[in-house]
């Protein structure tokens, strides 16, 4: 009963408020959105960010990226830090191959496949084998592996309104499928590309060994050579062989960075509301959504604050990770250092969920505080922004989670991401500059409402 109480009071007391200062609210939320649709600079430092090129973690690239946005910081009056992270740097190869044939015969039918993030190598003349097609985990115990390559074929299912619930119902396959296939005695193990539309393009990933008795090759293929090897199957009548060829490879851990920047908070400095995404990406393409646009959100969203001169109560400190793709060891390793510097969170706000049309959030927080986010409802509404969910936010800020931190995630529209994550097609010319300058707007006002009325978790 207390409880419901406190929850109808608080709800009560945000509707007041905010029904006292619509008037005032809504023309600085309209002034964010305003200079952000029509400077773009976000979608300038995106153009910026890509040009470097891929930034896969341990790379030069990787580190080329932290010190220009470094120097651009520093030149628009942040704060800024550089903390040294330890990384894994494992590389891909030159040469990627796949083709599948029937019984002894000569003619070869070529599929297009990556290597997934962490895989050993095959023999450098290739790995050939028989195929044996797995759609369903269930399986497993009733197919014959042995001395065979294991293909998983588990589409996302497109009955999920919501894609990363798809992503989530069949990423198993790519994270576990070697473990699993090596357990039954496979030789190679290759997997259907993690993407909700058929396409030509592989879609990488990280995977495990851990719990597997040896470590086999493991890759991806396309959905479309996905598609094409199981009709394949479906009338070889069980003669059919695939030969793949990958030459990833593991080298020593190097250093690389987080960059850290800050503002000053007006009255309440040693609390900190932080913002950000991972500035490293895979190396097919550039990581323009994944997660160029979530680190360009926050960094243009403290950008429209910092210039509208709406200086929060609060320090606002960005931070782009490093390495969240392969294992969040900069996530992991500025958790460390906040707990150990006794740095006091009252928020963390990542995006990590692409470029394309902001629809709201989701958040992990009290009741109380899930209601006061509601109610900022109205304000936002008028640009698209419906969406306040609960439960999970995001992988790099999950790694300060705790009772007294408000966590929240940007949702943007998910429809098209997985159809370029973790691929070739993730450029900066399928970001769309509207949509991602939408995203910062929309980060830049939740963090002004959020701070304005003290929307915290109270002690």
């Amino acid at each position: 009963m207390k409880r419901l109480l406190l929850l109808v009071l608080s709800l009560a007391c945000a509707d007041l408020s905010l029904a006292q200062n619509q008037e005032t609210d809504g023309p600085i939320i309209r002034n964010l959105y305003n200079q952000a649709l029509t400077q773009q600079q976000g979608y300038k430092w995106l153009k910026e960010l890509t040009d470097i090129g891929p930034r896969f973690a341990g790379t030069a690239q990787a580190n080329q990226a932290v010190f220009r946005f470094k120097e651009i910081l520093d030149s628009l009056g942040f704060e800024t830090q550089l903390q040294e992270v330890t990384v894994p740097v494992w590389q891909r190869g030159p040469q990627e191959t796949a083709a599948y044939s029937f019984g002894t015969g000569a003619l070869k039918i070529g599929l297009n496949i990556t290597a997934l993030g962490g895989s050993v190598p095959t023999p450098e003349e290739g790995l050939k084998g028989e195929v044996v097609e797995i759609t369903n985990f269930d399986q497993l115990d009733s197919v014959d592996l042995e001395g065979k390559i294991a293909f998983f074929n588990i589409p996302m299912d497109p009955t999920f309104i919501r894609t990363f619930y798809a992503y989530g119902s069949a990423v198993t396959q790519r994270w576990a499928g070697a473990v699993e296939a090596s357990k039954r005695g496979a030789i190679g193990v290759v997997i259907r590309s993690l993407s909700s539309s058929i396409n030509d393009y592989p879609h990488t990933g990280s995977m495990t060994y851990e719990g597997a008795p040896y470590k086999i090759p493991a890759a991806a293929l396309s959905t479309k050579g996905a598609e094409e090897l199981s009709k394949a199957l479906a009338t070889s009548g069980g003669s059919l062989r695939l030969e793949y060829t990958i030459q990833s490879a593991w080298q020593d851990s190097t250093t690389s960075y987080n960059l850290i920047a800050d503002l000053p908070g007006t009255e309440k400095p040693n609390e900190y509301v932080l913002i950000g995404g991972h500035i490293d990406s895979w190396d097919l393409g550039t990581g323009a959504h994944d997660d160029g646009a979530g680190s360009m959100h926050a960094m243009h969203a403290a950008h429209l604050l910092k210039s509208q001169n709406l200086g929060l109560k609060r320090t606002l400190r960005l931070v782009f990770f490093m390495n969240e793709e392969f294992g969040l060891t900069g996530a992991k390793a500025y958790a460390r250092q906040a707990k150990a510097d006794g740095i006091k969170h009252v928020i963390a706000f990542e995006s990590d969920g692409g470029g394309f049309s902001p629809r709201g959030i989701s958040m992990v927080a009290p009741d109380t505080v899930v209601a006061q986010i509601r109610a900022l409802r109205p304000l936002l509404e008028p640009y698209g922004i419906h969406r306040f969910g609960v439960g999970g936010a995001g992988a790099d800020i999950n790694q300060i989670a705790a009772e007294d931190v408000v966590l929240i995630g940007m949702r943007p529209d998910s429809h098209r991401y997985f159809e370029v994550h973790h691929s070739a097609r993730d450029v900066f010319e399928n970001v769309n500059a509207r949509e991602l300058e939408m995203g910062s707007a929309t980060m830049a006002a939740f963090l002004y409402l959020l701070d304005k009325y003290d929307i915290v978790v109270q002690p």
